[in-house]
């Protein structure tokens, strides 16, 4: 539904974050009963675009990284999103370990922005900074 609604408005959404999505609802096709075959048909369709073609190899490799992430942030949410009663230090030790992932992830994005020269960066207050350098198309 939110894909109709930027397409409808003649938005784009970037790669870095179409392989994102697809990579969290494949993780949710596996990992819950929730039917999400049209969102993940919907990426598929973007992600194979003959303006991509060239690059597939690197698209792969940027799905299995985002893939292997957001696998370890669902798994590290999971008793959070369960409602699991823990120790507040244990709530603060996730909570890292997801700050420490989401860094990762968006390292993994800022990659796909650089290699597709689409899409923004984003850059985020108390992470680590790294140099990604140019935003030319290689």
């Amino acid at each position: 539904m939110e894909d109709q609604c930027l397409e409808e408005n003649n938005m784009k959404m970037p790669l870095s974050e179409i392989l994102d999505r697809y990579t969290i609802t494949k993780l949710k096709s596996e990992r819950t009963n929730e039917d999400v075959s049209e969102e993940l048909k919907t990426y598929k369709a973007e992600i194979d675009k003959p303006i991509y073609s060239e690059k597939s190899n690197q698209i792969i490799s940027f799905i299995d990284r985002l893939y292997g992430i957001n696998g370890q942030l669902w798994d590290t949410e999971k008793d959070i999103r369960n409602g699991v009663d823990m120790p507040l230090k244990e709530v603060g030790r996730l909570a890292l370990k997801v700050r420490d992932l989401n860094c990762k992830r968006n390292e993994i994005k800022a990659e796909v922005v650089d290699v597709f020269a689409e899409g923004f960066k984003e850059i985020k207050i108390n992470y680590k900074k790294i140099d990604y350098g140019s935003n030319e198309i290689k």
